[in-house]
């Protein structure tokens, strides 16, 4: 799981946690967690442009959720910031010179299967 995922669980763990009408301070919320900014930004442009979140303007504008977290899977939020999902770049759907050839496909399209099936059967607010 990369960082951007880390952190993006994070967000909107944090934004779940939020009162109706509240509104989370991506700034603050970088400051407490110990992430940069930047990156910050950058995870938050993804999950709005995903429509999970939105953003309001002004002094006491900030983030909120547009979807409840506890309905968005983990393969949901996964694609939203690292792209398609898949353990290699063949299970990605991306095309590979070798496929015809390759001996190892098989196997990797059946563990990617199993792992899709995981994280599209656990919601991001699922607590094990």
């Amino acid at each position: 799981m990369s960082k951007q995922v880390d952190y993006a669980l994070q967000l909107m763990y944090a934004l779940s946690k939020l009162k109706k009408d509240e509104y989370l301070s991506l700034r603050k919320f970088a400051v407490d967690s110990k992430i940069s900014f930047l990156f910050l930004q950058r995870i938050a442009r993804s999950l709005k442009k995903a429509n999970f979140i939105d953003a309001a303007r002004g002094v006491r504008g900030g983030y909120y959720c547009l979807i409840n977290p506890k309905h968005i899977t983990l393969k949901e939020l996964m694609t939203a910031v690292d792209g398609p999902f898949g353990i290699t770049d063949c299970t990605k759907g991306m095309d590979c010179p070798r496929k015809k050839t390759c001996t190892a496909c098989d196997l990797f399209s059946k563990i990617n299967k199993h792992i899709e099936q995981v994280l599209n059967q656990t919601r991001i607010l699922d607590r094990v």
